[in-house]
């Protein structure tokens, strides 16, 4: 029941444009060293994904993975690919710092780590879709 109301506010925060839209994902985050749960309600790029804390989307805390994601060789993943591996899903994330804008942390679905399912040819081939 609580999916439901808190998809409902991201359709309506996606119709919104300008300063509301800003305040997307900039929810007050817990202090370090904790777990989060939430559905992913909203993926910034490649790396950044946002927990939902709450229905309201100013309650939607940006989390940027941390796992081996910063390790790897090659160009983080494409958007897309992240909002095929985690988009309405709910999501745990252990917080293992910070950087200037986003908790780090390594976060995982029902189906695995997200670092790891973002890097599988059928979450990169699914996230093609999303454009």
């Amino acid at each position: 029941m609580r999916l439901p109301l808190l998809i409902g506010a991201l359709l309506a925060t996606s119709a919104l444009a300008g300063g509301a839209q800003a305040a997307v994902c900039r929810g007050e985050a817990p202090a370090e060293a904790t777990m989060i749960r939430g559905p992913v309600l909203h993926v910034l790029d490649g790396e950044t994904l946002c927990v939902a804390l709450g229905a309201d989307p100013s309650m939607w805390v940006p989390v940027r993975l941390a796992d081996d994601l910063a390790k790897a060789s090659t160009a983080p993943p494409a958007r897309e690919t992240l909002m095929a591996a985690s988009f309405g899903q709910d999501v745990t994330c252990r917080i293992v710092g910070r950087d200037a804008d986003a908790l780090l942390g390594a976060c995982e679905v029902a189906a695995g780590p997200v670092s790891g399912l973002v890097r599988k040819a059928s979450t990169v081939s699914a996230g093609r879709d999303w454009r």
